[in-house]
């Protein structure tokens, strides 16, 4: 794992880049916007998330490195200059690091980025094929009949539930698909006005967020920030599988993983489901268009039926069986390649 710092003291801004693989020499990787986060914390989810884009591109037999740039400014009073601040330190990477936005940023965040850096993908303008989020949404979505068969005989989604904990780009997306083929959505978002467009639709019921994780529902899609499902929160939760829509849901992997198979939970680790995002990114990296991407995405259905086989056969956690597939997967892929590390370009700010 490798650490690379940067600051700008007009911004109070300090950005870490974790690189936990450097594969091919190319690092695919978002970007998160924390401003009130302590400097351990944001350490810790580059770290984390780094990691975990290293096993979803080997999930999925992409052989280029995982990254992960998590930021904390206390001015965001000028956030165009903030934003193409954020740019400049992503170009300064000379395309060893590819990106997209995520959690703390606009959707409007990433045109202003792009100004300044073409290593920016998976945004809704010029320059891309549009926002990750809905292919992220997509290729969740696709894989719910493979998570309902699993918990249940029928793999229908129509008349099954679902709690979504966040609207933002990805949730909002798989609610609507949901709601679409039948099924029943509850909802919850801090940001209330992210509810609005979905009140009065049939199948739709908004809920606090605080009540969210304990409702007794089919399938809980944990949406938004991170490390939600930990022992705190796991007492409650009555749903029969937690699909991780969002990055890194469990607050301890091994442990959290332990506890959801003692209370007979089905977890769907989260680099395995949500690589529709970084697919379209890698797609676009190549020059090729979404329906590349969107063709792709069965591959994830595949690999939960691999992941939930394993478990059973092992009498494993699914977060433990994902991990030892993906693991060897990256294993195998350099031992086929003969990948060339690269030289990450020194930091700069």
């Amino acid at each position: 794992m490798e650490m690379i710092r940067f600051t700008d003291r007009r911004f109070g801004l300090e950005a870490i880049l974790g690189v936990h693989s450097r594969g091919t020499g190319v690092t695919f990787g978002g970007i998160r916007l924390l401003p009130f986060a302590r400097a351990v914390e944001a350490e810790r989810d580059a770290q984390r998330l780094s990691e975990a884009m290293t096993h979803k591109l080997s999930m999925i037999g992409e052989p280029f490195g995982g990254s992960k740039m998590v930021v904390r400014a206390k001015d965001q009073s000028d956030r165009t200059a903030l934003m193409h601040r954020i740019g400049e330190l992503v170009d300064s990477l000379k395309g060893f690091f590819i990106t997209a936005i995520d959690f703390g940023f606009k959707s409007q965040d990433a045109l202003t980025i792009r100004e300044r850096t073409r290593f920016i993908l998976g945004f809704d303008g010029p320059g891309s094929v549009g926002a990750s989020g809905t292919t992220t949404a997509l290729g969740a979505f696709g894989a719910m009949p493979t998570i309902l068969k699993e918990i249940s005989t029928s793999p229908t989604i129509s008349g099954k539930t679902f709690a979504i904990q966040g609207l933002g780009s990805v949730g909002a997306k798989l609610a609507e698909l949901i709601l679409d083929s039948g099924g029943f959505v509850f909802a919850s978002d801090l940001d209330e006005s992210k509810l609005e467009r979905f009140r009065g639709i049939g199948g739709f019921r908004a809920v606090h967020p605080f009540d969210i994780l304990s409702l007794r529902v089919n399938v809980l899609c944990p949406c938004g920030p991170a490390c939600v499902i930990n022992p705190d929160t796991i007492p409650d939760i009555k749903a029969d599988a937690i699909a991780g829509v969002a990055n890194c849901v469990l607050e301890d992997e091994a442990f959290d993983d332990r506890l959801l198979m003692r209370k007979g939970i089905l977890l769907v680790p989260d680099f395995v489901l949500n690589a529709g995002g970084v697919m379209q990114g890698i797609s676009e990296h190549r020059g090729r268009g979404l329906q590349d991407a969107i063709d792709k995405l069965p591959i994830i259905q595949k690999n939960l039926r691999k992941v939930f086989r394993k478990a059973k056969e092992e009498r494993i956690g699914t977060m433990a069986a994902a991990k030892s597939i993906a693991i060897a997967r990256r294993e195998a892929m350099g031992r086929c390649n003969g990948h060339r590390k690269g030289q990450v370009p020194a930091a700069r700010g």
